[in-house]
């Protein structure tokens, strides 16, 4: 375990504690690719059709339903 008093020790299921990061050290980086961060909100063309498509659909139900109730008063 470190020495580090602000450093609280967990369980971690058998393995050693995970090294403490550097506040000063830069991020660690892939050369050239895009960094987690960046790729937890990228999505393709495909997934943004999709999304639209199901959104297009719920938005029909709905106003579909809406005209049913209408036309039955």
């Amino acid at each position: 375990m470190s020495a580090d008093p602000d450093r609280i020790s967990v369980p971690t299921n058998g393995r050693g504690p995970h090294p403490v990061p550097d506040p000063a050290a830069p991020p660690e980086r892939s050369l050239g690719g895009p960094s987690k961060e960046e790729m937890s909100v990228a999505f393709s063309p495909k997934q943004a059709a999709i999304g639209f498509g199901i959104l297009a659909s719920l938005l029909l139900l709905v106003v579909g339903r809406a005209r049913r109730r209408r036309s039955g008063d």
